[in-house]
């Protein structure tokens, strides 16, 4: 009797460490659904979702870990081949995502049968093994927004709008160099330099435009969710500068980096200087699994909120420029000129324009 007792009890402890070829089985059939039902495009890019489906379930037996499924999971996303959805396991979501707002799974069975798995920690069976060198978590998620001022303007360049940290970051750069007594002389204004940003949330791309601007410049279009209008965050108010502000852009600004460049042009609240951007405006939409998983899906497009999305087409600058240095120079000549009305631009632009030179 005791025998029977103690196994119970064993099985009972075995069964909270490792998790049953099931519920692997149940996680990856969740995070394949999230982009069979909620993906923008529903051809998927032309890649045959079924058949990506059935080439990594059969690939299920072989995976021995929480580790090893994230790994699977992760692989299987990268078939979109759309820059933008992958799958986190809990340590990089927590890494990469912390604070970051988003979905609870929408499947109510998920949440009525957890995992196993140790919501935001590492799989059980982690501290039980070694965790090899490649498997071992990442170490600081993104580079910190880069500040410096040169000739009275204030230069932040942004390298993403996933860090929670971003909006947050900028605003008290805002309020250092707009602070009274800062110097003798006030800043000119600003310029966000976007260059190569990949982009990231919805979330971050309208907190640092809220920054700049209020109201609802974007409308998210989505085939799951809907179109329904993005508001900056806030939404009412007054922002919390009206300094003049360019925003350096090019050919690898993506997602919600150009979701940002295109709102701040269309309301004349910024000037672009740069090159025209990917054109790549799908918007990711975080969804939590109950242990600490995220998926981030493709599931809509952003554009403004009146007239045709930037997807395929990209945000064009109001003075195309080539060459970083020069983009910079010309951001700062712009800030050294008398700031003309909304919409119109000052003659050496002209200039430039019809390709002569300053």
């Amino acid at each position: 009797m005791k025998r029977g007792f103690w196994g119970l009890v064993l099985g009972l402890l075995l069964g909270s460490a490792w998790a049953s070829p099931s519920r692997y089985a149940e996680q990856f059939e969740y995070a394949w659904r999230l982009v069979q039902e909620h993906y923008w495009d529903q051809s998927h890019h032309g890649v045959d979702w079924q058949a990506v489906g059935q080439r990594y379930r059969a690939k299920l037996p072989e995976v021995g870990s929480w580790r090893e499924l994230d790994r699977l999971i992760e692989e299987m996303y990268a078939e979109l081949r759309d820059d933008h959805s992958t799958y986190l396991g809990p340590d990089e979501a927590g890494l990469f995502l912390s604070g970051a707002q988003c979905l609870p799974l929408p499947y109510p069975e998920a949440w009525e049968r957890p995992s196993g798995r140790e919501k935001g920690g590492s799989s059980p069976e982690a501290s039980l093994a070694s965790t090899s060198p490649s498997e071992e978590p990442r170490g600081a998620a993104f580079t910190p927004p880069q500040v410096s001022l040169r000739g009275g303007a204030v230069i932040v360049r942004l390298s993403n709008l996933i860090d929670p940290e971003v909006a947050s970051t900028l605003a008290s750069v805002i309020r250092l160099y707009e602070a009274k007594g800062f110097r003798k002389s006030p800043i000119k204004g600003y310029i966000l330099d976007l260059r190569g940003n990949p982009g990231g949330l919805a979330l971050r791309m309208a907190e640092v435009a809220g920054l700049f601007l209020r109201g609802f410049p974007w409308r998210i279009v989505s085939p799951s969710l809907g179109t329904f209008p993005q508001p900056t965050q806030p939404a009412f108010g007054r922002a919390n500068t009206q300094k003049p502000l360019v925003v350096l852009i090019d050919g690898r600004v993506n997602s919600a980096a150009e979701g940002l460049a295109g709102a701040l042009k269309d309301a004349g609240r910024a000037f672009l200087i740069g090159e025209r951007t990917a054109g790549n405006t799908e918007i990711l939409i975080p969804y939590c699994f109950p242990d600490g998983a995220v998926a981030m899906v493709a599931a809509g497009v952003l554009a403004p909120l009146r007239g045709a999305t930037w997807e395929g087409r990209g945000v064009e600058p109001d003075l195309p420029v080539q060459g970083a240095e020069a983009q910079l120079e010309a951001a700062l000549r712009y800030l050294d000129s008398p700031q003309p009305k909304r919409f119109s631009l000052p003659a050496w632009v002209e200039k430039i324009r019809v390709g002569r030179r300053f």
